[in-house]
């Protein structure tokens, strides 16, 4: 298995406009609805916009909670669910530490980021982009991101608030 790639968005850079959140959820569902997009968008004030994704953790807790073994990884490394096996128990939500899987608002069952990059090329000022831990590090060698990350995760990855 190749080096695991994940979405990231820049807050710094990232506007809110929610272009992301609309994308995906036109892609995979023909309708403008942030509850069935794969991404998460949160803004922290003041102004910190956050698009957020599945990480495609190595060690993944989603795939190890799922009772219905419908969470798997390709040979390309990507998380995916098999919406044959799932039956929405929500143990994946649970197990999540990103909150980057939810149950669908219409199906009743797990649905996530997939890595398809059509948030990636519509994003409008190049907050976003797939990347791996190694680009991660080239790309912001100070670390910024991830802090940001780190600082904000208590409100980031609430399931309450969500």
């Amino acid at each position: 298995m190749s080096e695991l790639r994940f979405v990231i968005g820049d807050p710094h850079i990232c506007t809110g406009c929610m272009i992301c959140v609309n994308v995906c959820s036109m892609k995979f569902y023909k309708v403008i609805s942030p509850e069935r997009a794969r991404v998460r968008a949160v803004r922290i004030e003041p102004g910190l916009d956050f698009p957020l994704f599945c990480r495609n953790c190595e060690d993944a807790p989603c795939i190890t909670a799922c009772p219905n073994e419908a969470i798997m990884r390709t040979s390309k490394g990507v998380v995916i669910v098999n919406n044959k096996r799932c039956d929405g128990t929500g143990a994946c939500v649970e197990a999540c530490p990103y909150f980057a899987i939810r149950i669908h608002p219409d199906t009743g069952k797990a649905f996530k980021c997939i890595q398809c990059g059509a948030c990636v090329e519509r994003c409008p000022v190049n907050a976003i982009w797939l990347t791996s831990e190694e680009d991660l590090k080239e790309k912001d060698p100070e670390g910024r991101i991830s802090e940001l990350h780190e600082k904000h995760k208590d409100i980031l990855y609430d399931k309450e608030d969500a």
